[in-house]
């Protein structure tokens, strides 16, 4: 993957040693100890999944989570500005559609590194017209809202990475009061970007699709219901909807 590493675009590879410990190193050479930390954030490395497994073991609907999905973790953005710039792209939109989206933008605006680009710092986009955001396939209302928080993070009135340290409801209040943001999209970031694994966007229409199938009767949930069909796996919820979306995916765990 490409990543930043002390302001440098770098090429991050990661493998494992005889003794199954990572390995993170970088091309061109830079802070193996900063590549490291980047590496283990994007993995999600801290996470401990065995207190999950021992919660979902008495559910017969779940046994497929620990037989075909073992080890699975969830994987987060090198930096929250780019969750967020996601956060926007995906509203209301499908996920291809807002991938190829995405891409156009790392593309025109990202720094290149070998025959990769890293994904656009907030200068490049705060200085961005938004002509130009909107000729990567963005409407023009979420060309402002991105090069808004763009400028905000440049301007140093907006800390993204302040929200590693605030409890879900702070975090959740400072996402919300963004221009562009709801609670969908701000639940989003903390899920994914962060990986509060007990937050669930339940609006989201996937997911209300996941967990009446998984988890009802076959028909899509409204929000309410996915909340009520969670809440005896707290504080795993959201690592559950990931689980449950996943398996969807792959077509595993739903009898024929």
């Amino acid at each position: 993957m490409a990543a930043r590493v002390a302001g440098k675009a770098v090429i991050i590879e990661v493998s494992q040693d005889k003794e199954n410990n990572l390995m993170a190193t970088s091309r061109p050479a830079s802070d193996n100890s900063q590549v490291r930390t980047i590496v283990e954030w994007v993995l999600f490395i801290e996470l401990d999944l065995k207190p999950f497994y021992r919660l979902i073991a008495g559910n017969p609907k779940l046994a497929f989570i620990t037989q075909d999905l073992y080890g699975l973790k969830p994987s987060r953005p090198a930096s929250l500005f780019e969750m967020a710039v996601t956060a926007i792209t995906e509203q209301q939109l499908s996920l291809a559609s807002a991938y190829s989206i995405r891409n156009r933008i790392v593309q025109r605006f990202g720094e290149p590194v070998e025959d990769l680009r890293v994904f656009p710092e907030p200068d490049a986009l705060a200085k961005a017209s938004l002509e130009d955001l909107r000729s990567c396939g963005l409407s023009r209302q979420k060309s402002e809202y991105i090069r808004g928080l763009a400028n905000e993070t440049v301007a140093g009135s907006l800390d993204l990475d302040s929200l590693k340290y605030m409890d879900i409801g702070k975090a959740r209040e400072l996402l919300m009061n963004l221009r562009g943001f709801g609670r969908w999209s701000a639940d989003y970031v903390l899920v994914r970007g962060l990986a509060r694994i007990d937050c669930v966007p339940s609006d989201d229409l996937g997911i209300r699709d996941v967990i009446g199938q998984y988890l009802g009767t076959g028909h899509r949930l409204i929000s309410q219901e996915v909340n009520e069909k969670l809440e005896p796996f707290r504080p795993y919820r959201g690592l559950l909807a990931f689980y449950l979306l996943v398996a969807h995916r792959l077509n595993i765990g739903l009898s024929n």
